[in-house]
């Protein structure tokens, strides 16, 4: 029983100094980073380049600011003038879509006219030229059915 108690001694005391030292090396790797991180910042406040590069660009967003805003009021001054420019060009495009189905219209009206025209006086003529051949047809048959009733069975002397 001593030889086991020995040896769960020796792993925790194992597992302790394990720990132990992946602690240390944490803390030694998080003290590297927040000492490079610090003399960054250092030098990043200190330096008069980096001042300068700041001052530039506060002044440019600034402007930024100032453009944006001007350009805002523009853009909501001249609204009601693109409204207006709107409801004209829809109220022109309105009258021009009238003007041309009127336009159509007339054409339609006046292409049924000229149909009727020219198909009602053709249809009257075939229907007379239609009579007439009837006629003709009826009257070659009566003239037929004449010669053969004038026919005799004897010959003529």
């Amino acid at each position: 029983m001593e030889a086991r108690l020995v040896i769960f001694f020796a792993f925790a005391a194992l597992t302790l100094i394990a720990n132990t030292l992946s602690v240390w090396f944490a803390y030694k790797a998080f003290a590297n980073i927040t000492t490079t991180v610090t003399e960054t910042i250092r030098e990043f406040e200190t330096s008069e380049d980096t001042r300068g590069w700041l001052k530039t660009l506060e002044i440019a967003s600034a402007q930024a600011a100032a453009v944006t805003s001007a350009v805002k009021e523009q853009i909501a001054d001249f609204e009601p003038v693109l409204a207006q420019a709107q409801s004209a060009v829809g109220f022109g495009l309105a009258k021009i879509d009238v003007r041309f189905e009127r336009f159509c219209n007339d054409v339609s009206v006046k292409a049924e006219k000229t149909q009727n025209a020219i198909i009602r006086p053709a249809e009257k003529i075939g229907s007379a030229a239609s009579g007439l051949q009837g006629v003709l047809e009826v009257t070659q048959l009566l003239n037929a059915a004449e010669t053969d009733s004038d026919a005799n069975s004897t010959p003529s002397q």
